[in-house]
């Protein structure tokens, strides 16, 4: 069994942001991470809600990162892109509905408590720290453990 699984598999993280510069940033903060389950984990980097579709019918997700304004429209209200972001992870099949960790750039606590009730097994607001990003997946990975 290799570092990048657990009971035989690969760890997946989908990340879906439009703002592809954060791809590589993210993929390889996790070499750094201070959690084994995070530091070996597989990343497939998806621009917005179309190919989010797609890959949770593909692959079996361990946690999901997602950029709220990727997956719905950067104009739209906060919690209606989380609420579209839930559906599209509901549409799919039972065991391909990995934890959440929504990602926003225009968070206050009430939109975090919104979220979080919609199904969201984490929240981060930008910018974050590594710490703050760290803490979440490892958080949302114990769901799906």
């Amino acid at each position: 069994m290799t570092h990048s699984e657990v009971n035989g598999q690969r760890r997946l993280l989908l990340l879906v942001d439009a703002d592809t510069a954060l791809h590589p940033f993210i993929q390889a903060a996790f070499r750094r991470a201070p959690y084994a389950s995070l530091r070996y984990i597989v990343c497939h980097p998806v621009v917005g809600g179309d190919q989010l579709r797609e890959q949770l019918q593909q692959h079996r997700y361990h946690v999901a990162l997602i950029s709220l304004e990727s997956v719905g429209h950067p104009t739209w209200p906060l919690e209606e892109n989380a609420h579209r972001t839930m559906q599209l992870i509901r549409e799919a099949p039972p065991d391909h509905q990995p934890p959440a960790v929504a990602m926003t750039s225009v968070g206050t606590l009430r939109h975090r408590d919104t979220v979080l009730r919609l199904g969201f097994a984490g929240y981060l607001c930008k910018p974050f720290t590594l710490s703050a990003l760290f803490q979440e997946l490892a958080t949302a990975l114990t769901l799906n453990s």
